[in-house]
Formats: structure tokens, sequence, C-alpha cells
């Protein structure tokens, strides 16, 4: 059930959380960004932050090494101030590019990475094995069965390992057109369903890597598969394959009666910090809905009379056009979103801090090379 807050906005039932992957392929986002962004997610009553900037190299590319003091401390002041703000900081590493999964001085060095992430008082993790080559080492295919029973066997023993957190494993086949052959009929995911804890979440993009819609019968279907609701990993937004571009609209082409059958929603959105409140304040007001404005609202005229309305919300021609909290139309929420969003513009900025020092060159490609 949802309830409301403060500002109107409707908070999303307590079992299914709500917020910001940050996935991307690019220059990550600043201290400061970040803790921006944790007093928006709590205003607008979403609960959780993913820190996995592809380009952070000791997230990926060197993901062995542990922090320095003073990454330490950087990364200390953010899970802070994310608790502070209610917010659950859930930190994300990507080791799939060259670990040996049989290698038990491998896994004790992850193991180390977390711990070490963990004393920085993290208390939520995530194992991304995303955008790379499903091939094993001789060592590997000598002791697992597959690919997938070596990432199910690191990840379960990882999170036991750690007092089994809250966890989430983002997987090689993360979408309809990267199952093999199908999802009803993919080994990998099968095994995932079947042996991974029940306990870790599993992350989902939707039928591809950029779903324009997700539609009850796709997330029927790989629930059926994993043997538990997933997260959505949305790229919607995204546009680390295309910086040209940026996405203002807001968030849509998922109709807020799906939110019973998942797990959560986290956006990956634009690289660009700034180019993001549509994106993120829609989908926060999308996770407090429970069902879509009725059909005849999605023409031209409603648009039209959503444009016309005066300053008081009444229409120039008709009666109030406002809506029930619990329904999304994304015209509408675009249009609070840009009134949210106006009054920054007039907030001098100030220059940005230090960013994390970028991973050098991997031959691995962002969304560009997962279309």
């Amino acid at each position: 059930m949802s309830e409301s807050s403060p500002d109107g906005m409707s908070s999303p039932r307590k079992d299914f959380f709500c917020g910001v992957v940050e996935g991307f392929y690019g220059r990550p986002w600043t201290t400061e960004q970040r803790k921006d962004l944790f007093q928006k997610l709590k205003k607008w009553n979403a609960d959780m932050y993913v820190y996995a900037p592809k380009d952070d190299y000791k997230h990926r590319a060197y993901w062995r090494e542990l922090y320095t003091v003073e990454e330490a401390e950087h990364l200390t002041s953010l899970i802070s101030a994310a608790k502070a703000q209610g917010i659950t900081f859930c930190y994300a590493l990507s080791p799939g590019l060259d670990i040996t999964y049989s290698s038990q001085k491998e896994i004790t060095t992850l193991k180390r990475k977390l711990e070490q992430v963990s004393q920085f008082g993290c208390t939520c993790f995530a194992l991304l094995f995303d955008d790379i080559e499903p091939e094993m080492t001789e060592a590997d295919k000598q002791i697992f069965q597959t690919f997938a029973h070596a990432q199910v066997s690191i990840t379960n023993e990882t999170h036991q390992h750690l007092g089994r957190p809250r966890f989430l494993l983002c997987p090689t086949q993360y979408c309809s057109t990267r199952a093999v052959p199908t999802v009803s009929s993919s080994e990998y995911l099968t095994t995932l369903g079947t042996k991974l804890d029940r306990a870790v979440d599993i992350m989902w993009t939707g039928p591809k890597v950029i779903s324009k819609t997700l539609t009850r019968e796709c997330i029927s279907e790989i629930t059926a598969v994993l043997r538990r609701a997933p997260v959505i990993w949305d790229n919607l937004h995204a546009n680390d394959y295309d910086q040209k571009r940026i996405f203002l609209g807001p968030y849509c082409g998922r109709s807020p009666e799906l939110i019973p059958l998942l797990r959560g929603v986290l956006t990956n959105p634009n690289c660009e910090y700034n180019a993001n409140l549509v994106a993120i304040y829609t989908l926060a007001l999308w996770a407090g809905c429970s069902q879509d404005a009725p059909t005849h609202m999605d023409s031209v005229s409603w648009d039209i009379k959503l444009e016309r309305e005066s300053e008081e919300g009444v229409c120039e021609d008709e009666a109030p056009l406002t809506l029930n909290k619990h329904v999304y139309h994304p015209r509408q929420a675009l249009r609070l979103a840009i009134d949210e969003w106006l009054p920054e513009f007039s907030i001098p900025k100030t220059a940005q801090g230090p960013v994390i020092k970028p991973q050098p060159p991997i031959g691995i490609g962002g969304i560009l090379s997962k279309i």
C-alpha cells in the first residue's frame, strides 16, 4: 500500500525498492552530485543508490585493489551521507573481466575487497557480471559444470561470508536478447534460479538492453525462470552509448501495475548528472502509483489540456484536471518534474569537485557494445 509524504508524493510499498544505479561508462559523478542525489531521493520517496561507475577503475578493471586512505574516506563520507537521508547505499563490484572462479586466492581477494567496504559502513552489496565473455579458464572448467555454476558458487560464498547482507547480482545474460537460446530455455538463467541463494536479488533490463516497454508477460517469464521477482536495471534514460544525446522525457512504457511483480527498479540514467531530474523524479512518482491513467488520456487532446491548465490547476474550459495520486500519467509527471526542476536554474553553481580517476582502456564499450 502506498503512503503519502509531506510533499504529496506517494511512497512505494515497503518491500519494493526504487532508486538509481550509477552504472554507466564515462566520467563518474562527483561527491557533491551524489550527496545532492541522496537528498533528492529522500525527498521523492526513493530509497536506494547503487555505486557501480564503470570508469572507477577499482570497481571493474582493477577490482582486486583495495582503496587507499583517501579513497576510503571518500566512500565512507558517501555511505554516511546516504544513511543520513535514509538511503540504502549498495556497493557493487565487477570482477568478471578476469576472475578465476576456482581460485581460492581470487575468492579471498574478492571477500577482502568487500570486507573493506563493509568497514566503511556499507550494508548492501552487488556483484556484476555484465558485459563479459561467457567463458571460463581451463582451471575453472575442471571445477565447475558451467559458467553459471561458477558465478553462483562465488556469489553464494561471498554472500555467506559477509553475514548474508542485502545482496544483488547482475547476470551475464541480463535481458531477453542476451538469453541463450531463449529466456525460458536458458541453461544459464535456469541455473541461477535453482542454485543462487534465494535471498540474493537478480537484476534484469527487460526484453532488450534498452527496453522501450516492459510488459506483464515479459516479467512473468523471467520470474518463472529465476524463481524470484527481478530487480529492473532500467536503461531507459541511459546515454553512455551516444553522449551527443540527452534523454529528458518522463519515465514511461512501464505500467505501475507491474510493481507488485517486481523486487525493485533502479534507473541507470544520463551520464550528465544535472540532466537527470526528470528521469529520477518521474520514476519516483511512478513507483508511488498503482495504475495507469485511462487510455483516453493518452491522446493529444489530453496533452493539450494539461498544457492549458492555469496555475491553480484549472483548465480554461473545463473543471480541474487532477488525477488520483495513485494514477500515473507520463505527461502530467513530466510537467510536475519540470515544476520541480525550474527553481534549480536560479541557484548559483559552484565548481565541481574532483572525480575518480578513469580506468585505462580495456576494449569494453558501454551500452553501444551491448546493442
